[in-house]
Order: structure tokens, then sequence, then C-alpha cells
């Protein structure tokens, strides 16, 4: 079986009546790859190749006796055409107007592609799975039921924002973040998978202390953009109170817009301002967390499309050496914590030993590194600074 599927996705045409028993080979599909992934794969393989005979194998999975029902699902009625494009290169009129959701995937996946759109095939499956009212493309069936017009036109629509290099979040104008999920606008910083670790990092840190889930929890949020670490945070620990703010108007209309769809308002202050050495708040907080902008001004110029084309660079733009907001921080960070209070950080690799040495020099702020964690890329990414008592 293995063999057979590497003639497959190797081979120019495929004749599906060459598995004389669908049922027996699903077991052996199972053993060397996800049934999901292959038949995709397979699929959209002779898709592009514009060359799929499928006759055999179609009209017996119309038999629920004799094959498995998930293959049924994947590969049953698949298309028979045997060119899916026009003479430009694009597809037929006739091919649009009955196009099937796996063909369309298929279709902007090789459009991505070679437009150097990243993540082409996952571009392509979430924004027809949003299309279609799913969160995943993989609960969608079956595959080779055809978009309605409505569906057609609005896929086609949010495909063409993905070849401008839109970011996916923006497109589908929400994104989840651990738990919840966020409205999404652009030029509001999108949240990265590294800042759910911070999270993750914080919640386990705050766990440990058992005297938290009875005593008020007060967190600041510097630099909220979407509200995706306050929200978090205010969703995990019943008992905190947040403080977040940004410096931009945008972000902090998404905050409360957030909140305020989560039911978390009530326990949120959302405020715009800069934040500097002379920040001051009417009280002191147990947590100052931040994923602050730590790009250094070297490195911006190798951000990709989709980041500098839409997101806000005072978002990323951390100065020279990326730790201009991240000073500011720890200089005034130290009088706004409670007596055993503690920031926590996401930072560029970098950083961290500068952080200490940073502290070393500035030893008037009582602040300590307690603890640098590595993000799944295995880079120092997280650093905690306690205050000493």
């Amino acid at each position: 079986m293995r063999h057979f599927l590497q003639r497959v996705l190797q081979s120019r045409t495929i004749y599906w009546n060459r598995i004389l028993n669908p049922k027996t080979y699903t077991k052996g599909v199972r053993a060397y790859c996800k049934l999901e992934q292959c038949c995709y794969s397979v699929s959209q393989h002779c898709l592009n190749n514009g060359i799929f005979c499928s006759e055999s194998l179609a009209s017996s999975l119309h038999s629920p006796k004799s094959t498995n029902s998930t293959l049924r699902t994947y590969c049953t009625n698949v298309t028979t055409r045997h060119d899916l494009r026009g003479e430009d290169g694009d597809l037929s009129k006739d091919t649009l107007d009955s196009i099937s959701i796996l063909e369309a995937v298929s279709y902007w996946t090789r459009k991505f592609e070679i437009a150097g759109v990243p993540e082409p095939g996952a571009s392509a499956e979430y924004i027809t799975g949003h299309v279609l009212g799913f969160k995943s493309f993989s609960l969608i069936s079956p595959l080779a039921q055809n978009l309605t017009a409505e569906e057609r036109t609005k896929v086609w629509n949010l495909c063409e924002k993905r070849m401008n290099r839109m970011p996916i979040q923006y497109i589908l104008g929400e994104w989840d973040f651990r738990d919840l999920n966020l409205v999404m606008r652009p030029p509001v910083f999108i949240p990265r998978p590294e800042t759910e670790e911070l999270v993750e990092h914080l919640w386990l840190y705050l766990q440990e202390d058992l005297s938290r889930e009875e005593e008020e929890l007060g967190i600041l949020e510097v630099g909220c953009g979407s509200g995706a670490i306050s929200l978090s945070l205010l969703h995990e620990f019943p008992q905190a109170h947040c403080t977040a703010v940004d410096v931009t108007k945008e972000a902090v209309e998404l905050t409360q817009h957030n909140a305020e769809r989560l039911g978390l308002r009530d326990r949120l202050n959302v405020k715009q301002m800069q934040f500097n050495t002379s920040a001051d708040f009417e009280t002191k907080f147990d947590v100052i967390v931040s994923n602050p902008p730590y790009i250094w001004t070297q490195d911006m110029g190798t951000l990709e499309q989709e980041i500098v084309g839409y997101e806000n660079h005072c978002a990323l733009h951390g100065g020279a050496d990326g730790m201009g907001l991240i000073r500011d921080i720890i200089h005034t960070g130290h009088r706004l914590l409670k007596p055993g209070g503690s920031i926590w950080l996401e930072v560029d690799p970098r950083h961290p030993d500068m952080i200490q040495t940073y502290l070393n020099n500035h030893l008037q702020y009582q602040l300590q590194l307690a603890g640098v964690y590595q993000d799944f890329n295995d880079r120092p990414r997280f650093c905690c600074l306690e205050l000493r008592e």
C-alpha cells in the first residue's frame, strides 16, 4: 500500500479502479498516514495535474456495505472532469458554476503556491471552512459537494485578499487564543502562538501559590493589542482584575470590544496611554505582563509582507536593540508592583542576557531575573522578574 500511494503521488494519472477492495485498503492507508491527509493529498495531486479517472471507485463507494464510511465521505463523486482549467490557465465558467469544496481548495492552494503566499494549503482551508461556517476544514463533509454561488463568491473574494498578503486572521476577522475566540482587526497586532505560551507559564506560576484562590489578583498588561493576554487571564482567574494599556486607539477599542463579547468587561480597565518611566496608576499590581515590541531596528527589514503591510509597526519595533519598552517596564515596574510581585515578558532570544546585565547595573530596582523559559522552538523567549521582598 505504501508503494501504491507513492506511485499515486508521483504519477500524473490515477486510476482508482486499481483499488479492488477499498475497505481493505483503508486499513493500509491508516497504517501509513492519516486517512484525511492521504485522501486530500491524492485528490489535490490529481486536480492540479488535470487528469482524474474515478469512475470505478466512485460507483463502488455508493455502497455502504462495501467500503469504509470515512473513505466514502472524501472520495464519493469526486470530479471526473479531465481539465479544470481553461486555455488561459484559469478555471472555466462551467467549472466555476459547479465547483466542489475540494476543487476550490485545490485551486486556491495552487494559486497561493505560485504567488508565494505562505502556508498556501492552510490558507485555502481556513478561508473555505470559514465561509462554510466550520472552525476546522476537517469537519466539512462531504468535500465533493458543490459550493453555492454565494459561497463561491465569498471564498473568491477572501482568497483575493490573501493573494494581497493580508494575514489570515484579518481576513477571517477572528482568531482563537487559548480557550477564547477574539475579534481581529487591522492594524492591531495579531497574537502569536508564543504569547499563548507566555500566558501558560504565568498561569502555572500563579497556580503554585494556592493562596491566590481567595485573594484578589491585580494584573497590569502593557501593550494590550487585541486584549488576548488580559482576557485569557481574566478567564482563567475569576478573582483577577486587569488594567490594560496601549498607545493606539484601535487596540484599546478592540480590547474593549472583545471583553464585552466574552462577558469580562466588568473586571477590565482599559486605558489609551504611552507607557514610559513616568507612568503611574492609583493602585499597585501583583503581576505586570507584556508582549512588548522587541524587534531590533536591523531586523525590521526581514519581516514578511503580511506583517509589514498590515500590522502596526509600533507594536513590533523595539528600538535599536529591541529593549526600548522593556527598559521602561523594568524602570517603572518595580514601583508599580506589590511586595513579592513579578514582571512577565516575552522577548527576543538575545534579550535575557541583556536584561540580566541591565538589572545588575540597576540594583536599586530590587528586581531579580527569577526564570527564563524557552518557547516551542527551544529559544529563550520568556522572562520572569521578581521583586525582592
